[in-house]
């Protein structure tokens, strides 16, 4: 059966497959974790004054993704913890 994925803006949407594995998961972990950072890099320093200069609901929507983006990895940690246990997706 498969998983569903609690991250999402409108539920159930995603579903983790029934046949990922444990490295597939880790995969995705690792590419939402990348994105995520360069996204918030975005958000500081030199790179910042770009974000700020958005309109707020645009700004409200950036930061809305990176908040589901992080969400995301923390749900799909806790499948490859789960996973690292013997427990199911």
């Amino acid at each position: 059966m498969a998983t569903a994925m609690k991250f999402t803006a409108s539920s159930p949407v995603y579903v983790l497959a029934p046949n990922a594995n444990r490295l597939d998961v880790i995969d995705q972990l690792q590419a939402r974790q990348s994105q995520l950072a360069a996204l918030l890099a975005m958000t500081h320093g030199e790179a910042g004054a770009l974000l700020h200069n958005l309109s707020d609901s645009l700004r409200n929507d950036f930061m809305w993704a990176c908040e589901m983006l992080a969400a995301e990895v923390q749900e799909l940690t806790d499948t490859v913890l789960s996973m690292a246990e013997g427990g199911a997706a």
